[in-house]
């Protein structure tokens, strides 16, 4: 009796000892097939969406003039009015005149010309007026249809079919605008296409007029 009590206290520590080992392996097994996904609380918040920032308004291009150090004869080149008569820029003596020259082809000159129709609404009279002059080759034939149809009510119809006018203004192309005083001289041109329905354009205008 005294021989079999110890191998019996043997047996039941062993499977104290072996059952103990089984529950720490559990416990590590369980915290490693778990560890991998964080709690809920702890999942990392999605990033903010940025905010939009308001695009800034886009500053309207300066006009490109260009003003003589000293003023130029406007040339005297005849060119044609709506009912098929003779004129010179010296009929216009007087005025403030923007002496623009377009025609029907001329992409850019089409574009602007809804702004040279404004600027004779907003400043025509007694003082200033746009005097636009087509250049196409076949003249009112063309041009006035055309005019008559973009709708420019405002501006009154002028052609110049031979295109004496590229040469006696030195033209380098289409559109080109010029910038004449009441005394009939030339003191500014712009080349190119141009927004003239700007202040800008409308300080430059009334600080003509207001000259002596």
């Amino acid at each position: 009796m005294q021989q079999d009590q110890p191998k019996s206290q043997i047996s039941m520590g062993t499977v104290g000892i072996v059952a103990a080992v089984i529950i720490i392996v559990g416990v590590v097994v369980a915290s490693q097939m778990g560890g991998g996904d964080p709690a809920p609380e702890q999942a990392a918040a999605p990033a903010a969406a940025p905010t939009p920032q308001a695009a800034a308004p886009a500053e309207p291009e300066p006009l490109p003039i260009v003003f003589f150090d000293k003023p130029e004869a406007a040339p005297q080149t005849v060119f044609k009015d709506a009912a098929d008569a003779d004129q010179t820029l010296a009929n216009f003596k007087g005025k403030v005149l923007l002496v623009n020259f377009w025609a029907t082809w001329c992409a850019p000159c089409v574009k602007e010309m809804p702004t040279l129709d404004a600027l004779q609404v907003k400043l025509g009279g007694a003082d200033f007026q746009v005097v636009a002059i087509a250049q196409d080759r076949e003249g009112a034939r063309i041009a006035k249809p055309f005019h008559e149809k973009q709708g420019w009510t405002n501006l009154a119809f002028f052609a110049e079919a031979p295109g004496k006018f590229m040469r006696d203004a030195k033209l380098q192309g289409l559109p080109t605008t010029l910038l004449i005083d009441k005394a009939g001289n030339e003191v500014a041109r712009v080349e190119g296409e141009a927004d003239w329905s700007s202040p800008e354009v409308e300080k430059i205008i009334r600080d003509q007029i207001a000259k002596p």
